[in-house]
């Protein structure tokens, strides 16, 4: 009776176990197979439960990233062959003619274009990096009220007729960041809002509850509330004043959210109740406790 006992409760123990494991051993069987969207269908808590719950968690950060590849790629041969096709252009004008001024002025324009492509060469690139590995980020505390001046003075050179104005935090007002990373971020939007803005745009930051922000805002037309998600995704250019004619690739605000992401932060786009336009806003936690190093699942 003992043996008999001691059987079945190993049973009754094993076996749950077993089907378990069966259901993550087929679930990575069909990923093997290509199916991407495979999970392993399992509840509990016990170690192997835990053991699927990571599986189907690495499997859909493996399927957003081959997604993510796919768009990437597209999207760039789609882009490169306009400055492509310009420099070729260019090229051929320039060997058809004999003036002096006119090769001078066909240089100029390949120049231009040249520049152009590096320019999207270099934005695929630093979003590739934040899309597609775990960044090694070196958090140090930030003076906000000192990076918004920097930013503020940088962007005076692209304004335009464009009025700058900023909103300081308090004085010593401190937040842990990767300084290059956030840098870039208030610079992208500085120059996203420049391009938009009617007359003027706002620079801000600061500290609520456990969190830091900095924000943007611009007088423009603003971004209808249907698109405040999609403004996000790589490429995406809106059909309204938000056009290819205002510049830009279509990466600077992915690259913005995906620094927002890797900071353990969010962004978010809604409308300036001071200006009217458009308002972009990225926060996040003021102490960034042993995230010197990120790990995937701090973020995910």
């Amino acid at each position: 009776m003992s043996l008999v006992l001691i059987t079945a409760a190993a049973y009754l123990i094993i076996h749950p176990l077993e089907k378990k494991i069966k259901a993550v051993e087929g679930a990575a069987r069909r990923i093997g197979g290509g199916d991407l969207s495979a999970r392993a269908a399992v509840y509990g808590r016990d170690e192997v439960s835990q053991l699927a719950y990571s599986f189907n968690s690495m499997a859909e950060h493996i399927q957003r990233l081959i997604d993510s590849q796919r768009e990437l790629t597209r999207a760039v041969s789609h882009e490169l062959r306009t400055p492509v096709a310009r420099i070729r252009f260019g090229m051929e004008m320039l060997a058809d003619t004999d003036d002096y001024d006119d090769r001078f002025s066909q240089l100029a324009l390949l120049d231009n274009d040249i520049d152009e492509l590096n320019k999207l060469i270099d934005e695929i690139l630093t979003y590739a990096k934040l899309e597609q590995g775990i960044p090694i980020l070196n958090f140090e505390r930030v003076d906000l009220a000192e990076l918004l001046q920097q930013v503020a003075k940088e962007t005076e050179a692209l304004r335009g007729k464009v009025k700058i104005s900023v909103r300081l935090p308090p004085e010593g007002t401190i937040a842990e960041a990767e300084r290059r990373y956030l840098h870039r971020v208030l610079q992208n939007l500085a120059g996203n809002a420049t391009r938009y803005a009617n007359s003027e745009i706002c620079l801000s930051a600061g500290i609520y509850d456990s969190c830091a922000y900095i924000s943007v805002e611009d007088d423009g037309e603003g971004i209808a509330e249907k698109d405040r998600e999609r403004v996000f995704q790589p490429f995406t250019r809106l059909d309204d004043s938000r056009t290819r004619a205002s510049g830009g690739y279509g990466l600077g605000l992915s690259i913005v959210s995906r620094i927002a992401f890797w900071f353990g932060g969010n962004m978010k786009v809604e409308q300036s109740p001071t200006l009217g336009g458009a308002k972009f806003m990225m926060t996040w936690p003021i102490k960034q406790k042993n995230r010197s190093k990120l790990k995937l699942n701090d973020v995910s």
